[in-house]
């Protein structure tokens, strides 16, 4: 049986490496030069890397809620934010 990365509906792994961290999920610099551009504030920068790099990864948007807190906290790290800082987006972008 394949695992379940290697199904037709990828999901996140269970248990990230931090070479797998740095590799799949560090924003590129053009990445963090466009989020910083289109997002208004860093809870919104946040979420738009992680949902970003999500999508690369996975093909699809996942709910941030589904989003391994290892990645969220690994892409806090790589833009030098604040611990406590949470991803959030504005009530008027979500439908």
């Amino acid at each position: 049986m394949a695992s379940i990365e290697r199904t037709a509906y990828p999901r996140f792994k269970r248990n990230l490496t931090q070479k797998e961290l740095q590799d799949v999920y560090s924003p590129t610099p053009q990445e963090i030069q466009f989020a910083y551009s289109a997002a208004r504030g860093a809870e919104p920068l946040l979420h738009l890397l992680v949902m970003l790099k999500a999508f690369q990864r996975l093909g699809y948007f996942p709910s941030i809620s589904d989003v391994p807190v290892s990645i969220v906290n690994h892409i806090r790290q790589q833009l030098s934010l604040p611990p406590e800082l949470q991803p959030d987006v504005t009530p008027r972008t979500t439908l």
